[in-house]
């Protein structure tokens, strides 16, 4: 798969969906960048590529649940920080 994508004026480029969907990047997912020669390589830096997915519509986390994890804690999370843009 290719795409061109446009790097703004403060560097950031968006990922044409086609893209963000082979990666398996929904949301906030994390990318490591390797500079090989005149390439960048992309690869998902901390979750395994099948851990995070589409499901009707929907991004659904099937992986490992980290330890002392909160559901309530990071939904309220999530909202404020929606609330702060």
């Amino acid at each position: 798969m290719k795409a061109s994508v446009v790097v703004d004026e403060v560097g950031r480029l968006v990922l044409p969906k086609p893209v963000r969907e082979a990666l398996g990047v929904f949301g906030r997912t994390a990318l490591v960048i390797d500079v090989v020669g005149e390439k960048a390589e992309m690869t998902l830096a901390s979750l395994p590529r099948m851990a995070v997915r589409r499901k009707d519509g929907r991004t659904v986390y099937s992986g490992p649940v980290p330890a002392g994890w909160d559901s309530g804690e990071a939904v309220d999370r999530m909202r404020q920080q929606r609330a702060r843009r």
